[in-house]
């Protein structure tokens, strides 16, 4: 017959992070119990004496631990405390995850809590999927906190299959709830917010699948394949601002383009071009056009004038009014023009 001997465990009797002893003995105590089974010692906590730590997907069913336990969800950081038989929110783990990141269901057949899904062209939350939030207007305000807005990137992730990731960023501000024009209660029901996304990579949603959805700081940079970076929004730089506007006009009346307050720039530069689709073939025209004010009149000089046909498509004007100064044109004819202008402006 033969033996194995396995050596003792180290312990840290005294307490100060080192070894420095032999584990002896293992005793059951307050809040603790333990089983042996096939040779396998099994520690637990023990829910008599409260205590006791669980963690769940979502919030603890108050069927599950005893009074005095703490319970942590692991998909957000919340934590709850049981007394009388029921959990209740005793605090949360801060962190930036828990900033920007949630998990929800990808709905196919109800509209209950913890739910995301897609109808009539916007994507529907339902209010608790969002950390810590118990009514709409929690969601609304934990949306805001997070600084959503047009260039948001919501990046979802199966639980599932980590492998499979999708993109969508916001291309509308708005945050729809019910009452809202464009809400859809009758199909997903009035604990939801309805948010405009568009998707931008990654895979298809699966159905009833689970994922951990994060929120980036808004960037309205799209970046193609080639790493060519377009901006969809105006950009400032220091004392200096580029944007873009553009009009439409199919009468002889003036008509505003653009405008800006007198407050905030002194001067701006436009570049623009103008299609008449009402000529046959069509016609163009372009040019640029400086622009400058005093607070109360504004004047401007148009040159570089080039265009395709006989004679220039219409004239430019200025003014100032109502706390603006504005672009304004002024057709030649009667046909269906497009104008559009890119505006650098300096500051006051």
């Amino acid at each position: 017959m033969g033996y194995m001997t396995s050596p003792p465990a180290l312990a840290d009797i005294d307490g100060d992070g080192d070894f420095d002893g032999t584990l002896r003995r293992i005793k059951a105590g307050t809040g603790i119990t333990m089983s042996l089974s096939n040779n396998i010692l099994t520690i637990n906590s023990s829910a008599s004496g409260g205590g006791g730590v669980n963690f769940s997907d979502g919030a603890p069913s108050d069927g599950d631990g005893d009074n005095g336990d703490i319970n942590i969800d692991y998909t957000n950081g919340d934590i709850y405390r049981k007394t009388g038989g029921a959990w209740s929110l005793l605090d949360t783990i801060p962190s930036i995850g828990r900033t920007r990141r949630f998990v929800a269901t990808y709905n196919v057949s109800s509209w209950g809590a913890g739910k995301f899904g897609i109808n009539s062209g916007k994507y529907y939350f339902h209010k608790a999927s969002f950390p810590g939030c118990t009514t709409v207007a929690h969601a609304e305000a934990y949306l805001a906190t997070t600084g959503f807005t047009v260039g948001t990137r919501f990046i979802f992730q199966n639980i599932d299959n980590l492998d499979s990731i999708a993109v969508y960023r916001v291309t509308d501000s708005t945050i729809h709830t019910n009452g809202d024009a464009g809400y859809d209660n009758g199909t997903v029901g009035t604990e939801h917010v309805g948010l405009v996304l568009t998707k931008e990579s990654g895979d298809d949603f699966s159905a009833d699948a689970k994922y951990a959805i994060t929120t980036t700081i808004p960037l309205n940079f799209l970046f193609d394949s080639s790493g060519n970076a377009t901006i969809s929004a105006d950009l400032s730089i220091k004392e200096f601002i580029l944007t873009t506007a553009e009009g439409s006009t199919s009468n002889t009346n003036i008509t505003t383009i653009d405008s800006w307050a007198i407050t905030t720039y002194r001067s701006a530069k436009y570049e623009y071009h103008i299609t008449d689709t009402g000529a046959d073939p069509d016609e163009y025209q372009t040019g640029e056009l400086m622009v400058i004010h005093d607070g109360t009149n504004s004047k401007h000089n148009s040159y570089g004038v080039i265009f395709t046909g006989t004679a220039a498509l219409g004239t430019f004007s200025t003014d100032v009014s109502s706390g603006n100064c504005r672009l304004r044109f002024t057709a030649a004819n009667t046909n269906a023009m497009a104008i559009k202008v890119a505006r650098k402006a300096i500051k006051v």
